[in-house]
């Protein structure tokens, strides 16, 4: 069950292991499948973030917010794994490179 999709906020994922969702967003769901209690409450904002982020964690991944802006209409929920980028600066110049939003959106 893709549980990810349940969450009030979209998720983007920047990962090199994966080349779909699918593949990437698989451990994902697989850590919040072993929390049936969890499952039901995805849909509260402060919750489902917070999950996600200990979701990633456990999978080697870290979950980077986007705010909502004038290039943006919704707030972007970035799963990055671990080491893509070799520092944070590289990071949120490729988030917020204008090409790069437009393939999000």
């Amino acid at each position: 069950m893709d549980y990810l999709r349940r969450m009030p906020f979209t998720v983007a994922f920047i990962d090199k292991k994966g080349q779909t969702y699918q593949d990437s967003s698989k451990g994902l769901n697989d850590y919040i499948e072993r929390h049936p209690l969890a499952a039901a409450r995805l849909h509260q904002p402060k919750f489902a973030a917070k999950f996600l982020e200990m979701a990633a964690h456990n999978n080697g991944m870290q979950v980077v917010r986007r705010p909502a802006d004038t290039q943006v209409k919704r707030e972007l929920v970035y799963i990055i794994r671990k080491g893509v980028f070799k520092n944070e600066e590289a990071m949120w110049r490729f988030i917020n490179d204008p090409s790069n939003l437009n393939i999000v959106r």
